[in-house]
């Protein structure tokens, strides 16, 4: 795994309008995408020869946004996945670069995630079938969205170790907090006080409206290359150091033992292929689509420990200018929600120093991470550096 420490990088990212009501389709968000993506690295399409996406059923292809923008692609791949694909889709990348297969890989993802199929829309008799392996055998009895699902493993976890909800409210106010600073997030101009977060009633318990993330309708875009073509694109050039792109949980059905999460199973592989410690990391990027799930992440890749994690997030170590920086953007409980690809170009930007001059920069960062959760059965996770 060490041998593909800064051999490739990432170049340009770029993303479209985020709203409630797009009032166009996936493709024409891709396209938006991909030009801000391919302006960013200072590329043309033609130097894209690679094309690849993730969706559930919701999106645009890659061959069909590589004819769209004018270009003949060598190789496309479109996978069926929401979490934790950004992570596996940029391992495929270096994979294939790594092989010569090709020069630059665009990835991307695109959703009508609002105004179309809502990932988080509730019982639907499609589910029994297509929403999660042994879904038949909980789906019946009124599990039938993602934060219920989450939330007894959740529930599980907080009984165990203490946490509390004001420690899930303080990941949520740590976010909202970051979009009031971003003005491309949803959520910017609307701050979150704690009065406020325990007012509001829960959905399903223990989240609230807060504690969920924000489904909205828009497309992000990463490009990726090998280090030598990097030197020579417009932005400063972020290495990948090591990565862990999809790692299980024991059980397929993992309702069998809800004291595991498939993230427990990366952090060794992770540090070890960037030859780094989890105290080297300046600032991170932790998938968010409910806020426990950023404290059981928080957990399992060794930045606070079991029974102190919600008390790491209390003292205001996810804030910029605390131990962690996280989500620095809103995150996707306050800026938007492409299944975490959005938090990825976050870290990109933080770690070439964009926002240089300006209270959103994270000083002297040079040292990032990306986690990916598709669920508590798999995770994987990226090391950045400037």
């Amino acid at each position: 795994m060490g041998t593909i420490t800064d051999r490739c990088a990432i170049v340009g990212v770029g993303e479209s309008e985020r709203s409630r009501n797009s009032g166009t389709t996936p493709l024409h968000m891709a396209l938006d995408a991909a030009r801000a993506a391919l302006t960013d690295a200072g590329l043309e399409a033609k130097d894209i020869d690679g094309f690849m996406s993730y969706n559930e059923n919701d999106s645009c292809t890659s061959h069909e946004l590589a004819t769209y923008l004018g270009v003949r692609p060598k190789y496309v791949k479109d996978i069926h996945g929401g979490g934790a694909s950004t992570e596996m889709l940029v391992a495929d990348a270096v994979g294939l670069i790594e092989m010569g297969e090709m020069n630059t890989v665009m990835i991307f993802r695109s959703m009508n995630g609002s105004s179309g199929q809502q990932v988080g829309r509730g019982y639907d008799s499609d589910m029994l079938q297509t929403a999660l392996s042994g879904g038949s055998y909980i789906i019946p009895y009124g599990s039938a969205s993602p934060s219920q699902w989450f939330g007894m493993f959740a529930t599980r976890h907080m009984y165990e170790t203490g946490i509390t909800k004001e420690h899930l409210g303080h990941v949520c106010l740590s976010f909202y907090e970051h979009a009031q600073k971003n003005p491309r997030a949803f959520l910017h101009g609307k701050p979150l006080t704690m009065e406020k977060y325990l007012e509001t009633p829960d959905i399903s318990y223990p989240f609230n409206i807060h504690d969920s993330c924000v489904e909205l309708d828009e497309a992000n875009a990463i490009i990726v290359t090998a280090s030598d073509r990097a030197a020579d694109c417009r932005q400063r050039p972020v290495y990948i150091m090591g990565l862990e792109s999809r790692q299980c949980h024991p059980h397929a059905h993992y309702w069998e033992d809800t004291s595991q999460v498939a993230a427990d199973y990366v952090a060794d592989g992770l540090y070890q292929s960037a030859g780094v410690k989890p105290e080297d990391i300046d600032v991170a990027a932790i998938y968010d689509c409910f806020s426990w799930v950023v404290l059981r992440q928080l957990e399992a890749y060794g930045f606070a420990p079991r029974g102190e994690v919600g008390d790491f997030a209390a003292e205001g170590n996810l804030k910029i200018g605390g131990k962690l920086p996280t989500n620095t953007a809103g995150g996707m409980l306050s800026e938007g929600y492409t299944h975490g690809m959005n938090n990825a170009l976050e870290l990109v930007r933080q770690l070439r120093h964009d926002y240089k001059g300006t209270e959103r920069q994270v000083k002297d960062c040079e040292l990032g991470i990306c986690t990916g959760w598709a669920g508590p059965d798999i995770a994987g996770a990226l090391i950045l550096r400037n």
